[in-house]
């Protein structure tokens, strides 16, 4: 019988060969990077030099990664106005014949197709230290050197198997949409705690709110008032920012609770996922049919980034919520995804659709003459009272919003009203409420969705099903 060392071992071993790209890719990958630097140099302009930035230039990326973050530098004494338009018309001349869009972080630069690799060419101002930031991606090359310089080869691999569990447990990337942590996280966590198992068995003890600062920059007090998130690990090059900023509560909670299963009980899995088992048509039809559960359907815009939509789409879950919540419906959880082509989906499980018709009112004291005179004036039709009990003024009134999907009807309106940008594109588009045989349609014939909603339903971390 294999013990739990040798297990760990071989899963490990097994995940390294499986994710490691191969030379030929390797060498392709490079290829390619020096020919767009190239074609870059050879553009009239006042740009200084091309650098390969990110994972790929590390060697910490994932076999078929084929993203390439090309930074463009230019004079430090640049405009920002002529910064930002020099760094699009080099995006774009570069891209020329080729598919490409305007994207945004803190500037925008272009992003396109480049012979099968998906590249990024963004601008930088060329700055000796951190100090001399003009913009938010000028501490990227700060972040290369500093992990170049510290990275051993083992760890790269070491970097590797953290990346692949993240992203099997749902809980790598950045963006909105995952509201999990970025790859500069996974090395720094490796530098950190020097291994993939260590990290894995530091992350399985982690509390409610842990603080990594790999070069002793800040006292733990002062990260604390600085930073309000779960999971706090200072920026080497940058004291001032917290690189998991982005990782969610529930997704900090997920790499902790992951963590302690594959110690437990070690798995490929937990790296590649496991072919999960949809719920049978007739347990996903007796949950749609519970009285609560309320499925909203969206449109979704064209020509919208995701991540900038993702964040219109928690934005409009929480009002959705707390619309809900301002009337008494007691909202058990809610859960939003999209496609990202045709739908936006928002789930919202209530203990129940309706609520009595008839709800009481208490009002003030009765000995605040002035407030009672208010109330009492206010409610001087009321279906019951006013009466007095335990000293203060008591009504019972019929309420103006008793059934929830009614009163959504409501709530959808007015966020066509307020909503802007893609979310508002969105509403205007599509904003219904599934009736139970919708639902039940869309998931025997979306398998997207059918995977989703099958997942939601049951409601448990799919490593639990490991």
């Amino acid at each position: 019988m294999k013990n739990k060392h040798n297990s760990m071992q071989e899963t490990l071993a097994t995940a390294i060969r499986k994710i490691t790209p191969s030379e030929d890719e390797k060498k392709k990958q490079e290829k390619i990077a020096q020919e767009i630097m190239q074609k870059i140099m050879k553009i009239s302009g006042k740009h200084e030099h091309a650098e390969l930035v990110g994972s790929n230039a590390r060697n910490t990326h994932l076999k078929g990664d084929h993203d390439l973050d090309i930074f463009v530098f230019y004079p430090k004494n640049t405009q920002r106005n002529e910064f930002e338009q020099e760094g699009l018309r080099i995006g774009k001349l570069v891209f020329r014949g080729k598919k490409w869009e305007k994207a945004y972080s803190e500037h925008p630069y272009i992003r396109g197709t480049y012979n099968g690799f998906d590249v990024e060419i963004v601008p930088a101002y060329n700055i000796q230290n951190a100090s001399e930031m003009q913009s938010a991606v000028d501490r990227t090359t700060f972040h290369n050197q500093y992990l170049l310089g510290k990275l051993g080869e083992k760890q790269k691999s070491e970097v590797r198997l953290l990346k692949q569990f993240l992203k099997g447990i749902k809980v790598y990337g950045a963006d909105l949409k995952a509201s999990g942590v970025p790859g500069y996280v996974t090395e720094l966590l490796i530098l950190n705690y020097g291994s993939f198992e260590e990290t894995l068995k530091a992350i399985s003890n982690w509390k409610e709110r842990e603080i990594i600062d790999l070069e002793k920059q800040t006292q733990k007090i002062e990260a604390e008032k600085k930073f309000s998130n779960p999971l706090i690990i200072i920026d080497p090059v940058d004291a001032n920012r917290n690189v998991a900023a982005a990782l969610s509560i529930t997704q900090y909670a997920r790499m902790i609770a992951a963590a302690r299963a594959f110690l437990k009980k070690p798995s490929l899995k937990f790296f590649f996922g496991a072919k999960i088992k949809i719920m049978p048509l007739s347990g996903a039809k007796k949950l749609v049919e519970k009285e609560g559960l309320i499925t909203i359907e969206i449109g979704y815009p064209k020509k919208e980034l995701s991540d900038v939509l993702w964040g219109q789409i928690r934005s409009v879950t929480k009002k959705i919520v707390s619309s809900l919540e301002q009337k008494n419906f007691s909202v058990l959880r809610s859960e939003a995804w999209s496609d990202d082509e045709k739908q936006i989906i928002i789930v919202v499980d209530l203990e129940a659709n309706k609520l009595e018709k008839i709800m009481k009112r208490t009002g003030p004291h009765v000995s605040n003459a002035e407030h009672s005179e208010a109330f009492l004036k206010a409610h001087k039709n009321a279906l019951s009272g006013p009466r007095i009990e335990k000293g203060k003024w008591v009504v019972e009134i019929e309420r103006k919003h008793w059934k929830a999907t009614e009163y959504l009807k409501e709530v959808f309106k007015e966020l066509r009203k307020t909503e802007k940008g893609g979310m508002k594109k969105a509403l205007n588009k599509k904003a219904k409420i599934l009736s139970d045989a919708e639902v039940i349609s869309k998931y025997k014939k979306d398998a997207k969705f059918k995977e989703w909603f099958s997942s939601y339903l049951k409601g448990k971390e799919e490593f639990e099903e490991y």
